[in-house]
């Protein structure tokens, strides 16, 4: 690894340290009100964290571990077609190329209700399968904060074959 390649690393590394310092800090308040405050302020009108079609995290293009994505997405929110991640005191936009999150899994429950499992290690309730939405190219649901999840290949797959064929 090169000097500037290895500080780059750091650097990052510091940087989502401290991201994390500061989301584990409001996460409990977080989970503590109805609704997240939309009013924090915006720190950046450029996104510091991309997420791929393949629901992969990035923070200034370098990929984000799992971890870490699994928190940040506790804070995720959809407003007007926009995602941001939303604490009580800053608001940090992020660009979504299909998917915010990608569903890999999911086990039916006892009352016609599903609950799937992302492929960053969440779990997302629906009380009932009409709620998945069948699109001509995808099956997603609203989850949690107005964000739309996709199931990913072989959980489509398994979706199809179990509730919409024969």
């Amino acid at each position: 690894m090169t000097k500037t390649a290895s500080k780059n690393a750091i650097s990052v590394s510091a940087q989502l340290k401290q991201l994390s310092l500061t989301q584990s800090k409001t996460q409990t308040h977080l989970h503590s009100k109805s609704n997240t405050d939309e009013s924090a302020p915006l720190c950046s009108e450029t996104p510091v964290f991309d997420i791929n079609s393949e629901g992969e995290w990035f923070y200034l293009d370098s990929p984000l571990p799992a971890k870490f994505a699994k928190l940040f997405a506790s804070v995720l929110n959809c407003i007007n077609g926009e995602y941001f991640l939303i604490t009580p005191v800053e608001k940090v936009k992020v660009t979504v190329k299909r998917h915010a999150i990608v569903l890999v899994d999911y086990q039916l429950d006892d009352k016609d209700g599903l609950t799937f499992i992302s492929s960053i290690g969440t779990e997302h309730a629906i009380a009932n399968i009409s709620e998945v939405a069948l699109l001509e190219d995808a099956i997603e649901i609203n989850i949690e904060r107005g964000v739309k999840a996709g199931l990913g290949r072989a959980c489509y797959y398994r979706y199809i074959n179990q509730f919409v064929t024969d």
